[in-house]
């Protein structure tokens, strides 16, 4: 065979390099033994990133202010979305009877379906909202039963004492 007949190196006779679809390695891509690079390392930029960053950083975050302050509004954005997160819920503005057991559960769902019909609050914080009583009465009864197992097992500790 000539030099430019012989196929290239890790092909096949028949395939040309435009055909060779190139095998995937299954499994990790590390030697045994070698566990790849530890959680919560940083990657190499963001090491470097930092290091430049990391004297002018109140420079930055000062000329940041400034240009917001002045009109722009990517910097404006920029703050608020720093310094004023998005917050996930907002606090309910609505009047609620107490509810310290389970028997206050009833006139606090009224309320809440009360509140849901007249429009002060959406179904979704309606659905929010019994979600916590939900967990109440959860909590309830587990302390309830834990009580009333404590007394069962001293009623059973005193009639086997005597």
């Amino acid at each position: 065979m000539t030099e430019e007949c012989r196929p290239a190196e890790g092909l096949e006779p028949n395939q040309t390099p435009e055909n060779q679809t190139e095998k995937k390695i299954r499994g990790r891509p590390f030697q045994p033994g070698n566990p790849g690079r530890p959680p919560g390392s940083k990657n190499q930029t963001t090491r470097l990133i930092e290091q430049l960053v990391g004297d002018e950083g109140e420079k930055l975050t000062r000329k940041i202010i400034e240009l917001a302050l002045a009109g722009n509004v990517k910097c404006l954005e920029m703050c608020l979305d720093r310094l004023l997160p998005r917050r996930n819920g907002r606090p309910v503005d609505f009047s609620m009877p107490e509810v310290t057991g389970t028997h206050d559960i009833v006139a606090a769902m009224a309320a809440i379906t009360s509140a849901v019909t007249d429009g002060s609050l959406t179904a979704e914080e309606a659905g929010e909202l019994t979600r916590v009583f939900d967990s109440f009465i959860k909590v309830l009864e587990t302390h309830d039963h834990d009580a009333r197992l404590e007394i069962l097992e001293l009623q059973m500790r005193k009639r086997h004492e005597t």
